[in-house]
C-alpha cells in the first residue's frame, strides 16, 4: 500500500519555515518582458531572428530584460533588423513603442529602455549567387 503525504511534510521544503523567510515568486518581470518582445516585433523593420551555429549558441531576438525598483522599471532590449535600415530611427521607434505598450498593457512605468540593434542576414534577392567557371 502506498503512503500519501503532502509537500509540506517534507523537511526543508520551506513549509517548516516562517512565512517571512520563504521567499517570493514575482511573475511581473517575465510578463513585462513578454510584452516588450511582442511590442518590438510590431515595429516595422524589426524582425524575429534565431542565430548561431549549433544548438548551444542560439539566441532568439528580440530579447528583453526588465529590472524593477518598486513600481518603476528599466528595460534592456535586443532587437534584430535586416540591412539596410535606418538604425537610429528604428531603435528610437522600438524604444518609444515598447515603453508605450508596456505602460498601456501592464501599468508599469518604464523610465529607461536601452535598445541594442543587431543586423542579421536577410533574404535579400538583390544579391546574385557567385558562379564558378
Amino acid at each position: 500500500m502506498s503512503e500519501s503525504f503532502a509537500v509540506s511534510d517534507i523537511p526543508g521544503s520551506g513549509a517548516d519555515r516562517p512565512v517571512e523567510e520563504r521567499g517570493t515568486l514575482d511573475v511581473r518581470a517575465k510578463a513585462v518582458e513578454n510584452i516588450l518582445r511582442n511590442a518590438a516585433l510590431a515595429v516595422p523593420g524589426s524582425v524575429p531572428h534565431t542565430g548561431g551555429v549549433g544548438p548551444l549558441s542560439t539566441k532568439s531576438l528580440p530579447s528583453a530584460s526588465v529590472t524593477f525598483r518598486g513600481s518603476i522599471a528599466t528595460a534592456t532590449l535586443d532587437v534584430a533588423a535586416h540591412w539596410p535600415c535606418r538604425a537610429e530611427e528604428l531603435a528610437a521607434s522600438v524604444r518609444d513603442t515598447v515603453r508605450t505598450e508596456a505602460s498601456r498593457l501592464s501599468g508599469t512605468d518604464i523610465t529607461r529602455v536601452d535598445v541594442t540593434l543587431h543586423v542579421v542576414p536577410g533574404s535579400n534577392p538583390t544579391t546574385r549567387p557567385r558562379r564558378v567557371l
